[in-house]
C-alpha cells in the first residue's frame, strides 16, 4: 500500500471540498468509506476461501505421499529380501564348489 502522510491528507481534503463543496463532501467521504469496507470484506473473504482451498488440496497429497512413502518401504523390504536370497545362494553355491 502506498504511504500516505499527513500533508498528502490535507491536500487531499482540501481539493474535496472545494471541487465537492461542504454539503456534498460528507456523503462523497461516506461511498468512499462504504467502498472501502466493501474491498475489505471481499479480502478477507478471498483469504479465507484460499486457506479453504489450501487446506483442501493439501490433505489428498499428503495422504498419497504417505502412502508412496509405505510403498517404497515395502519395496525396500522385497529388495533386502530378494538380496538376502540371492546372497544366500551365492554362498551355497560358493560352498558346493
Amino acid at each position: 500500500m502506498p504511504d500516505i502522510g499527513m500533508i498528502e491528507l490535507i491536500l487531499i481534503g482540501l481539493i474535496g471540498f472545494l471541487v465537492l463543496g461542504p454539503e456534498r463532501l460528507p456523503e462523497f467521504l461516506g461511498q468512499i468509506a462504504k467502498i472501502v469496507k466493501q474491498g475489505r470484506a471481499w479480502v478477507n473473504s478471498l483469504k479465507k476461501q484460499l486457506e479453504y482451498e489450501k487446506h483442501t488440496l493439501s490433505q489428498p497429497a499428503q495422504d498419497a505421499t504417505q502412502g508412496v512413502g509405505e510403498s517404497l518401504k515395502e519395496i525396500k523390504q522385497d529388495v533386502e529380501a530378494s538380496l538376502k536370497d540371492v546372497t544366500d545362494a551365492a554362498m551355497v553355491e560358493k560352498k558346493d564348489k
